[in-house]
């Protein structure tokens, strides 16, 4: 998660006896008079009052004092209670040195309070109203992020072009927004351009440029991912036909996108990456899985009757049979991955469901064949 520190070095920063708060960089107020000829700015203090029985309580405030409050809520895990306090500095104190960080950790909160629409209108105010901050890299990455929870696919790749365009990017962090980039192409159909973005992450992490060893596997395992994915869709969308001829020239373009699919997923899983590993080894079992019900859906002659229907039917389960048992096998060494590796996660839950479903299918049509094999001929 980036930034994760940001808070808890602001808190210590505001609390500092010699060194009062301020934002990252930028001191609101000091302590002690001013160098000569530097000016310094203090924040206005407000005073509220309230009754408390006959009581009246005054409480007064400045922004450096809403700050500390809103990032000790925010250490605490509190994040409605953070929200309110950034919302009343920015609020109240619009000009403040503390507005940007204010922003910045508004926008953390929402984020972890899933309001992420919130979350997406406190980083675009960080990028628009402080061009100049050392935030707005990290502030355009968290942007993106909360588009991809919205699933507003379109505004994310628009984030994340604007990030491409920053030169300070390093090579890592190309990788990842070409990774994530793509993967937001294929979401709004458009997989010739996610192809691009995932080829280039690839090659940049690859060669190396401006990538270290020692630097995560992850997103390069993700482009490697989605595009298996691109040709897994494309052997989905060939649409098998009456004509015969036709027919076996379409099966043999799946059968050549399927194994194309499965070399790309086969190297997710080499890269060693736990998560893609496991989503990776999902993913071939559901070509063959996907490859089955194709088969099985496409139209039968139509010259058949309806008894001739039925042995069609028979014949191709048959035949296709093979398809669900790779599946299967497929299925249950990702499990076993998942065992020795002691995963968890989205992948596994997948594989687990479908494992199910699929073990079921395969036993009604081996049951059926057994069922078949068993009947007497009509001449018996």
């Amino acid at each position: 998660m980036r930034r994760t520190a940001r808070t808890a070095a602001l808190v210590a920063i505001l609390c500092a006896a010699l060194a009062p708060a301020c934002g990252p960089r930028r001191p609101a107020a000091r302590l002690g008079p001013a160098p000569e000829g530097e000016v310094v700015r203090l924040d206005p203090v407000h005073v509220t009052a309230t009754k408390d029985g006959e009581r009246v309580v005054l409480d007064a405030y400045d922004a450096r004092e809403l700050f500390v409050r809103a990032s000790a809520a925010l250490r605490a895990e509190s994040y409605a209670e953070a929200t309110r306090l950034y919302a009343a500095l920015l609020a109240e104190f619009p000009d403040s040195d503390l507005a940007e960080p204010a922003l910045y950790n508004q926008g953390l909160c929402y984020d972890a309070l899933g309001k992420f629409a919130d979350a997406a209108t406190a980083y675009s105010a960080v990028v628009e109203r402080f061009p100049e901050s050392e935030d707005v890299q990290d502030a355009l990455f968290r942007l993106a992020g909360s588009y991809e929870a919205l699933q507003s696919w379109d505004d994310a790749v628009g984030a994340l072009d604007v990030l491409l365009a920053r030169p300070a990017l390093s090579g890592i962090e190309r990788v990842e927004v070409l990774a994530r980039k793509g993967s937001a192409l294929i979401q709004i159909g458009r997989p010739a351009d996610a192809r691009i973005a995932l080829e280039e992450a690839v090659r940049l992490y690859r060669q190396g440029l401006g990538v270290s060893p020692s630097d995560s596997v992850f997103y390069y395992s993700m482009a490697q991912l989605k595009l298996g994915e691109i040709v897994h869709n494309e052997m989905r969308a060939i649409a098998l036909p009456v004509d015969e001829k036709l027919l076996e020239e379409r099966l043999e373009a799946k059968a050549k996108l399927l194994l194309e699919a499965q070399r790309l997923y086969t190297k997710v899983i080499r890269i060693g990456h736990a998560h893609w590993a496991a989503a990776a080894a999902y993913r071939i079992g559901a070509l063959y899985h996907h490859l089955w019900k194709d088969i099985l859906d496409a139209p039968p002659p139509p010259e058949l009757d309806a008894e001739a229907r039925g042995i069609y039917f028979d014949i191709l389960r048959e035949r296709i049979r093979v398809l669900l048992r790779k599946a299967v096998l497929q299925w249950e060494r990702t499990l076993k991955l998942a065992r020795r590796l002691s995963l968890d996660n989205e992948w596994i839950d997948s594989t687990t469901r479908d494992l199910e479903e699929i073990r079921k299918e395969l036993a009604i049509e081996e049951s059926a064949a057994d069922k078949d094999d068993d009947e007497p001929d009509a001449g018996e």
